[in-house]
């Protein structure tokens, strides 16, 4: 029976396994993280302690290989985008005039701005990248914003790190339906066999409509009382695939 659900891993696997080609990402590294989630996954199923010998019944994995990993250093966890977040504060916050504000100075300007994001970054390496981007463009001494929300440059490490939190975030959802009947809130439409005009069609109503939606929840969002100690955090978004678009192209190995 085990073997016979393998086949509800592909549709999973083969996009992952498409991504980590074209980045280089050669099969041991990835089985090496995948060694490190099984892991996890084993320590947190469990009531309390748990032995490498229970994980490897539950896993598959040799005890050695077990004792040797849980010793690793996990990776730092993503962090939030500080460039989502200076975009963000400047759309929000009406001391910032999206039609300008100067990029340097001790009051409103877009250093300040920076710097109230992080420290340790310089504010003109941060709007370079947003003006790289079209996000944002200099006009003498000012700079001016045309977006409310940061689109990461295709391909940069921004763009993954966007990827591994969002996709990460839908499949511990729809995982957490599945396992645990969590009820969590994750449903789709799909049709076959329509015409590239229907598609069109399709997905720039589903577009606009998910803009103002999406705007909708970033404003309410904010408005709420300050929780950042509270237990909770959220991500609602959505996503329109189109399979013949989404298929390997030429600029693929």
């Amino acid at each position: 029976m085990q073997n016979a659900h393998m086949q509800w891993l592909d549709p999973i696997l083969r996009p992952l396994a498409r991504l980590s080609i074209r980045k280089g990402w050669l099969f041991p590294i990835v089985a090496q993280r995948l060694r490190h989630a099984y892991i996890e996954a084993a320590e947190a199923s469990a009531d309390g302690g748990v032995t490498d010998s229970r994980i490897s019944i539950v896993t598959g994995l040799q005890r050695r290989d077990i004792a040797r990993l849980r010793k690793e250093v996990s990776p730092p966890q993503i962090q939030r985008q500080p460039l989502a977040e200076i975009v963000a504060r400047w759309w929000e916050d009406p001391s910032y005039d999206v039609k300008g504000i100067p990029a340097q100075g001790d009051g409103v300007s877009f250093t300040t701005l920076a710097r109230s994001v992080r420290q340790d970054v310089h504010p003109r390496t941060f709007l370079d990248v947003l003006i790289e981007n079209g996000a944002v463009t200099q006009d003498g001494e000012n700079v001016i914003l045309h977006t409310r929300s940061y689109k990461p440059l295709s391909g940069s490490d921004d763009q993954l790190a966007y990827l591994a939190a969002n996709v990460g975030d839908h499949l511990e959802t729809a995982v957490s339906n599945v396992v645990s009947g969590a009820g969590n809130y994750d449903m789709a439409v799909h049709y076959e066999g329509l015409s590239s005009e229907s598609i069109e069609k399709l997905n720039t109503h589903y577009r606009n409509q998910m803009k103002h939606l999406l705007h909708e929840i970033d404003t309410m969002a904010r408005s709420l009382p300050d929780t950042a100690n509270g237990p909770h955090r959220f991500r609602a978004g959505g996503y329109f695939f189109n399979d013949l678009q989404s298929k390997a192209d030429s600029n693929d190995p």
